[in-house]
């Protein structure tokens, strides 16, 4: 009798509980999912399962996201952990519409913003202090990484032709990764929303 029911929930159980696991890809680049977490996406994936990491693996990130471990000029690693500590604050900015990237590879005010029904939260002086005060300080920190990676590959015997399309390729990797729904000044000065 005991076998018999033990039989009968083993089978039972085995009905209710149909696990279909779906395929596993690796990539190195962030699914939609995790897109999502983030911020930088609005659609999850269907019926998806996630087993991975927000962070990509190291011979693929970018300039932007190194970590403060990966520099060994004190000067260059106090910036960038600036920029981490102040990453999901002007992310959020970015997602309100409030900020965007400009081609000069700096963060400033959207004027579009004015326009968007999350500027209410900015109108209160102390906010809207704040949002100034991080456009400053990331603005600061971009650029003093960019003049010390500058000066390094100077000492290195680069040309100034070369030092003047590295320092480039820095500042464009920001206006490169404008996500979708977030906004960006274009060479002539109009401010568009990223689709």
């Amino acid at each position: 009798m005991k076998r018999l029911v033990f039989l009968f929930l083993m089978l039972g159980c085995k009905s209710i509980v149909d696990l279909k696991v779906p395929p596993i890809t690796i990539t190195n680049a962030q699914t939609a999912a995790e897109k999502q977490m983030v911020g930088e996406d609005r659609e999850l994936e269907k019926e998806g399962w996630m087993i991975a990491s927000i962070q990509s693996s190291s011979n693929g990130r970018s300039n932007r996201e190194k970590s403060a471990n990966d520099d060994s000029d004190p000067e260059i690693k106090a910036h960038r952990i600036r920029l981490n500590y102040l990453l999901p604050e002007v992310k959020q900015y970015k997602l309100h519409g409030i900020v965007g990237e400009t081609p000069a590879g700096f963060i400033k005010l959207n004027p579009l913003g004015l326009n968007l029904p999350t500027y209410s939260q900015y109108e209160i002086p102390a906010k809207r202090k704040r949002v100034e005060d991080v456009i400053v300080f990331l603005n600061e920190s971009r650029k003093a990484i960019w003049e010390k990676e500058v000066q390094n590959q100077k000492k290195r015997g680069k040309k100034e032709e070369e030092l003047i399309k590295y320092k480039q390729s820095l500042m464009e990797e920001y206006y490169k990764s404008v996500s979708a729904g977030e906004y960006f000044e274009t060479i002539s000065g109009r401010w568009e929303k990223l689709q």
